[in-house]
């Protein structure tokens, strides 16, 4: 195993140095241990090894981890059809959650950061679905048991906006460039034409290096990190779930759900009808992919599906409509309705009844 020399390094001080100095100790107890187990580890300390020997966040401040702990932790949460805080096993995209959290861990344990000030983020978001008593999720989806099925597609609102899209197939199809005002709720509020990314530049650091050469261009080194900005053109969005969540009512402030139970004939029907407004353009649509900062870079050139890691647990599907060439977006947009006709025959509406 080839380590590093720091010594002399003058950008590597005090506890930072002295933490990189122990993980480096505990890679060499882990290589003892795989040679001793035919190169064998447990899947944690396999994550522990790797982040040993790229410590990416070792220099980044105390809030910036606090707060990827919190985004990490909360999404490791959801509530139950019996209206129960549980933890989810973090499992998806190869336990990539599980993973960030070891991570973590490693590094609150050195700092000695989590305290109840530094979680009261992550509690106050956990509690306020509790705010009104159960969560009205659990009566709205009374009954339903499990995520759903793989073929439907959830829509939040109010119920007399689900009345419409029920009824008469109304959606308001809405600027990516919306979702950025502050009048929004944190669920919603969300640089939906920015991406925000940081390239990992420990190693650089540790070599002794200030700066970066990243696409022919030298950067600047801040906190271990180089900040990159992948900004895109306005395009129109339109978002729904892909799975039930008990989260997700309270987070819209919503009291209906609208059950698209015929997936492939609605988004039909919905790229059909934004066409006819913008024939020219081109209609897209598939999962979110919650993407890492630190470990995703802007490499697809569809970063409308991409959506920062802290909103992992909404499981969003999303439509969106944009030019067919960068040159031809249109910074100024606005939102319009589009009437599909009746839904009844592949959709259910879900509501809370005000009278109980």
């Amino acid at each position: 195993m080839q380590t590093i020399n720091i010594e002399d390094n003058v950008l590597l001080k005090g506890n930072a140095k002295r933490t990189y100095d122990w993980f480096i100790q505990r890679l060499q107890e882990l290589d003892s241990e795989k040679a001793s187990k035919n190169g064998m580890l447990a899947r944690h300390d396999w994550w522990r090894y790797n982040y040993y020997k790229q410590p990416y966040l070792l220099l980044e401040d105390n809030e910036t981890i606090i707060e990827r702990f919190t985004d990490v932790f909360t999404n490791g949460l959801e509530i139950s059809h019996e209206g129960k805080i549980s933890v989810t096993p973090m499992v998806q995209n190869d336990q990539r959650l599980a993973q960030l959290f070891t991570e973590l861990i490693e590094e609150t344990n050195w700092r000695g950061v989590l305290n109840q000030d530094s979680m009261s983020i992550a509690r106050e978001q956990i509690q306020s679905y509790f705010e009104n008593g159960t969560p009205i999720a659990v009566q709205l989806f009374e009954g339903v048991e499990g995520d759903g099925n793989n073929n439907w597609l959830l829509k939040f609102s109010k119920k007399k906006y689900v009345q419409e899209m029920f009824t008469h197939g109304r959606f308001r199809i809405s600027p990516a460039s919306e979702y950025a005002k502050g009048s929004h709720i944190r669920a919603i509020k969300d640089l939906e034409t920015v991406r925000n990314y940081r390239l990992k530049a420990i190693n650089e650091i540790l070599k002794g290096n200030d700066s970066f050469e990243f696409q022919g261009e030298k950067s600047h080194i801040e906190n271990g990190v180089v900040p990159i900005e992948f900004v895109m053109g306005n395009y129109f969005l339109f978002c729904t779930c892909k799975e039930i969540s008990r989260r997700m009512p309270t987070d819209f402030e919503s009291d209906a759900v609208l059950i698209i139970k015929d997936k492939k004939e609605f988004i039909a029907r919905l790229e059909a009808e934004l066409l006819i407004s913008y024939p020219d353009w081109e209609f897209l649509e598939g999962d979110v992919y919650y993407y890492d900062p630190y470990h995703d870079l802007p490499t697809d050139r569809n970063q409308e599906f991409y959506k920062h890691l802290s909103y992992t647990y909404q499981k969003e599907h999303r439509c969106i409509l944009r030019p067919k060439k960068p040159e031809d977006y249109i910074e100024h947009l606005e939102p319009f309705f589009i009437q599909l006709g009746s839904l009844s025959d592949i959709s259910e509406m879900l509501y809370i009844d005000s009278k109980n």
